[in-house]
């Protein structure tokens, strides 16, 4: 992710979400494990709200020191975070990129979990292990992408 940034959304010492203007993304980056369930939900709307005040389709998370996540937080991104960047699309998809350090094994976990629950059409969720890769396709994605 790059160093240019808009807008901040949220920051606590394990999380930072904001708006990337280099790729056009709300992005998360976490910098320590979570510390518990209550902590994740102020970031969990923080993302989504954040979303809503963006003219984006596109959504990273950084998650390589995120730590595995508690079945509760789980359920708040595929229940709560995807659906409401759907919905907030109307129709558009959203491109959701996961950065995973494939040796936190447990963060993996939990990506793998969220990517194959929120399975549809109106989302891709892809996952890169090196960033500049993830930089490069957040940029290649076509503006106004639809799904109809």
């Amino acid at each position: 992710m790059s160093q240019m940034l808009t807008k901040e959304f949220y920051s606590a010492d394990f999380v930072r979400v904001f708006h990337d203007e280099d790729i056009n993304a709300l992005c998360v980056k976490y910098f320590q494990k979570v510390p518990s369930d209550k902590h994740f939900i102020p970031v969990v709307n923080a993302m989504l709200e954040g979303f809503k005040q963006l003219n984006t389709q596109k959504f990273m998370a950084d998650i390589r020191k995120m730590g595995v996540l508690g079945i509760d937080s789980q359920s708040l991104i595929i229940t709560k975070l995807l659906p409401g960047m759907i919905s907030h699309l109307q129709g558009r998809k959203l491109y959701h990129v996961q950065l995973i350090d494939p040796g936190e094994i447990m963060a993996k976990v939990t990506a793998n979990n969220v990517k194959h629950k929120s399975k549809n059409e109106s989302v891709e969720i892809v996952q890169f292990i090196d960033e500049r890769k993830a930089m490069s396709y957040m940029m290649s994605v076509p503006p106004e992408a639809s799904i109809r």
